[in-house]
């Protein structure tokens, strides 16, 4: 039984690349940016001509390279939005079975692991933050891998441990700072003095040396990396916390749906762990989804991103005594927590229908369009019926990675990512624009540069751009609040 039990939740693991797959664009804000990007990077890389070359260059040393190398080999195969889509897809699968091995690992009871299908669905999905989702379910591989180390003494061990710190690295910065201090903590229990604990913990220092080496570089050379931080500390975040701990797709399901999780080890009859070192992982979590900056280093949505991390470390504060049977309502509550999954993988399939419909007037309008061009966005009406996310913000990205021109504005712009802006490079278009695309002026922003305008908005934008254009452009399509404009 359990043997069917472990093929069905595999199954099921399976199913969260479901709405990932659904659409013909993933319901993502920021995966088309990171998508010309990667076309960007191949390019620079000799992978094949582009005519906007000269106006990038190369950092190579930037602790982004998992998701971005992954796509770029199944790009060779696949064009870039099938690549994109299947990595992202697997690493949503991913994520859900290796949280659940971890924790079962840990001794949690396997019913608990059909909530954890939830929980790739938060804040990080909704805003496409590639890499950072790829790299996620690496931090509960590496924890694993911990859980394992910490009874060891051996040297290899060290060396493996050394080897994973310095892969989560190159997978995402962020990632990397916040599993390592989990292992920390987890390491430290059972406690057995400091000396030996300090002796486990050395080989997750080694990551210090290249990180603060990445860290100085990018301090120095880029401004916008030294810039303000903002904090947006407040009752938001109290008020925030349950839904994003269970990453639900609206805040009063989330209320609901979090309140139950908080309350399942109790229902179950599991009994918190008195270890302090058995709560710090979860506390790791509460401090850092409550006090950690809003904007950091350049960088926005910087703890929002981590809610999915939460549930898996609170069921670690729990063990089932053996001094209790196992209670009989357990498989019944195993059903209901895999309903529960399974109508929010529906509802995100739903979603990702509902989006196509939006965004496949963006196809029809691109197909005017030829390749190999300028074209900036203007996107007036971001929103989608199906998220609170601004879905379409970045859509001019897709235009760039499947044709091979440059869309604008561009994520190029900012510092951490591979495929940077030249200081000399000629373009008006600077981080900030995205959002307040009304305030375009054609000399500011150097009009006379693009050779498409894409424009989403309900209403007809022609006499507006022909304003602003001084009768530069003239509209060449238009699907529902899809417009594409081009220089005469």
């Amino acid at each position: 039984m359990k043997f069917s039990q472990d093929r069905i939740f595999l199954l099921a693991c399976v199913l969260c690349g479901l709405p990932v797959m659904l659409p013909f664009y993933p319901a993502m804000v920021d995966v088309p940016q990171h998508a010309a990007q990667i076309t960007a990077l191949k390019a620079l890389l000799g992978g094949s001509p582009w005519a906007f070359t000269d106006m990038f260059e190369l950092r190579l040393f930037t602790p982004y390279w998992l998701g971005y190398g992954l796509v770029m080999i199944l790009s060779i195969p696949f064009d870039v939005v099938i690549a994109i889509k299947i990595i992202i897809a697997s690493a949503q699968c991913l994520f859900v079975w290796a949280a659940a091995r971890f924790c079962i690992k840990m001794k949690m009871p396997a019913e608990w692991r059909w909530i954890f299908i939830i929980l790739p669905f938060g804040f990080a999905y909704q805003w496409g933050f590639l890499n950072f989702i790829v790299a996620a379910p690496f931090g509960f591989i590496f924890l694993s891998e911990i859980s394992d180390f910490k009874n060891k003494d051996k040297r290899d061990g060290w060396v493996r441990v050394a080897l994973w710190v310095h892969f989560l690295f190159f997978a995402h910065f962020l990632i990397a700072a916040f599993f390592c201090a989990a292992a920390i903590f987890i390491l430290a229990e059972p406690w057995s003095g400091i000396k030996k604990w300090f002796y486990k913990i050395l080989p997750i220092f080694s990551v210090l040396p290249i990180t603060v080496a990445w860290l100085v570089i990018g301090f120095n050379s880029a401004p916008e990396a030294r810039g303000n931080v903002m904090w947006m500390v407040g009752l938001n975040r109290v008020i925030e916390f349950l839904p994003s701990l269970v990453s639900a797709p609206t805040p009063g399901i989330g209320q609901l749906i979090g309140l139950t999780c908080l309350i399942l080890p109790f229902i179950w009859g599991a009994q918190p762990k008195r270890s302090v070192f058995s709560w710090a992982p979860f506390g790791l979590y509460i401090i850092w989804m409550m006090f950690v900056p809003h904007l950091l280093g350049g960088n926005y949505f910087t703890y929002q991103r981590f809610g999915l991390f939460g549930l898996p470390l609170y069921f670690l504060c729990f063990e089932i005594s053996n001094k209790h049977p196992i209670p009989s309502h357990s498989a019944l509550a195993g059903v209901g927590l895999a309903l529960i999954a399974s109508s929010i993988v529906g509802w995100h399939s739903v979603r990702a229908l509902i989006f196509e419909g939006e965004a496949s007037g963006y196809r029809a309008v691109m197909e005017k369009a030829d390749p190999g061009k300028r074209i900036l966005m203007f996107a007036f009406k971001p929103t989608s019926q199906a998220s609170s996310a601004p879905l379409h913000l970045h859509f001019a990205g897709w235009y760039q990675a499947e044709h091979g021109g440059l869309a604008e504005f561009n994520f190029a712009r900012f510092w951490g990512l591979p495929v940077k802006y030249k200081i000399d490079a000629p373009s008006g278009i600077f981080s900030g624009f995205e959002w307040y695309p009304a305030n375009f002026d054609w000399t500011r922003n150097h009009g006379e540069l693009f050779d498409y305008f894409l424009v989403r908005h309900p209403q007809d934008a022609s006499e507006w751009i022909k304003e602003k254009s001084n009768g530069a452009m003239r509209p060449i399509a238009r699907n529902g609040e899809w417009q594409l404009y081009e220089k005469k």
